[in-house]
């Protein structure tokens, strides 16, 4: 069986989120098969979860300061800085039979594909349950617990999630899940580098002591961290397929996107995901009519 490997290039936010949900819309259709595309961001962004207020927990000033873009994904989860990353997408059919009718399932069957490509680093990754996440997080106990959940809580990679990829007891990929007209679309990223002071000031805090009280309870990593050397998205693109191609039995053929992908992408680009009504306006389900079903996020 053969699936679809992208290796893009970098794009904007807007235009990431509209690739993806081209892939999806051609996927649907029956014009593409299954596809998994890599990614980065050009200029760097935030990228906010489907139901997130983004101007309550996101430092809209500081990201225009800095030159940030801020988009909305269609996936749930917390907010995520992409800048010295590789992000991934995943798109198959919910009905495909190498995929499982419980997200969750289906969301560990994905990670199990990353965790099998980063073996191939020499990178000893694992999918750890939420509760032993709890059990080994000060954060989530005592006096502490008060303060994580209200102030942290909207930072992807702060927040333990129902399963986790993690390295060494610390956290390198935060994923997300949506399931609509019976696709689904996983977003993941995996950091290369961790710049932790500017994704602290990326959000907003209560107070620069909470800022900074949080920042060194910040439980994540990076490859650079753990591998003690430059890596690069080249590299990376090369080496992750394996993983996916063990985990699900197939066998990844590069391609490129569709004209039909490209027209698409352009019109979610100029009418939806460049949109101020898209990015900062939230209303709840009303932003997109068709049902979402309950999302997997970290």
């Amino acid at each position: 069986m053969e699936w679809r490997l992208i290796k893009d290039s970098y794009h904007t936010g807007f235009m990431n989120m509209a690739i993806d949900e081209a892939i999806m819309i051609a996927h649907r259709e029956g014009l593409v098969p299954p596809t998994i595309r890599f990614y980065q961001w050009s200029p760097p962004a935030v990228s906010l979860g489907y139901f997130q207020d983004l101007e309550k927990e996101i430092d809209v000033n500081f990201c225009k300061n800095l030159g940030i873009d801020i988009i909305r994904r269609p996936t749930g989860g917390k907010a995520v800085l992409h800048d010295k990353e590789l992000t991934y997408s995943f798109i198959i059919g919910e009905n495909h039979p190498l995929v499982n009718d419980s997200i969750l399932e289906t969301y560990k069957k994905i990670s199990g594909g990353m965790i099998r490509g980063l073996s191939y680093l020499g990178i000893e990754a694992e999918l750890v349950p939420l509760r032993e996440k709890l059990k080994d997080n000060p954060l989530s106990k005592g006096k502490e617990s008060k303060i994580y959940h209200s102030d942290i809580k909207s930072i992807c990679f702060s927040v333990p999630s129902q399963y986790e990829v993690q390295v060494e007891g610390k956290k390198i990929v935060g994923s997300a899940q949506v399931r609509k007209r019976e696709i689904v679309l996983q977003h993941g990223s995996l950091l290369i580098e961790l710049e932790k002071d500017k994704l602290f000031s990326v959000f907003n805090f209560p107070s620069t002591q909470i800022r900074e009280r949080l920042k060194t309870k910040f439980n994540a990593t990076s490859l650079e961290d753990i591998l003690k050397r430059k890596i690069n998205f080249s590299e990376l693109s090369e080496i992750l397929p394996r993983g996916f191609e063990e985990e699900f039995g197939v066998r990844l053929v590069e391609g490129k996107l569709t004209e039909q992908e490209e027209k698409i992408s352009k019109e979610l680009l100029e009418n939806k995901y460049s949109t101020y009504e898209w990015n900062y306006e939230r209303k709840n389900n009303q932003l997109d009519s068709q049902k979402i079903k309950e999302q997997v996020d970290d």
